[in-house]
This record gives structure tokens, sequence and C-alpha cells, in this order.
């Protein structure tokens, strides 16, 4: 009887896993969800990080004469 009970709440659980994950078309609308938001993080963190590059200077002009 034990078995029974095992293999019972064995199946239920199994089923009720199985059953309560989300339906393809709504994992599809999650994943584009989230590619979307990643994107636009990205695109402000490229911004802010283009806003505060320091821009490579000019090298300057050697002016000391070179002695041999």
């Amino acid at each position: 009887m034990k078995k029974v009970y095992i293999i019972l709440s064995a199946t239920i659980l199994t089923l009720a896993f199985v059953k309560c994950k989300p339906a393809a078309e709504d994992r599809f609308k999650m994943h584009e969800n989230a590619k979307r938001i990643s994107d636009s993080i990205a695109r402000v963190i490229d911004q802010a990080m283009a806003e505060v590059a320091i821009q490579p200077k000019a090298p300057a002009a050697d002016t000391a004469k070179k002695t041999k």
C-alpha cells in the first residue's frame, strides 16, 4: 500500500510540474522581452561609456634637440 501512495504522489507531482510550465508561446514572448531589455541595458551602458570616454591626445612635438 505504501508503494501505491509513493507512485501516486510521484505521478501527481510530475504531472503538476509538467502542466505548470509556461506554454511555448509564453516562453517565446518571455525570451523576446528579455532580449529587448538586455539590448536596452547594453545601449544605455554604451552611451554612458561614450560620454566619459577620454579622447587620446595628439602626440606632442619633440622640441628638445638631440645631440649625437
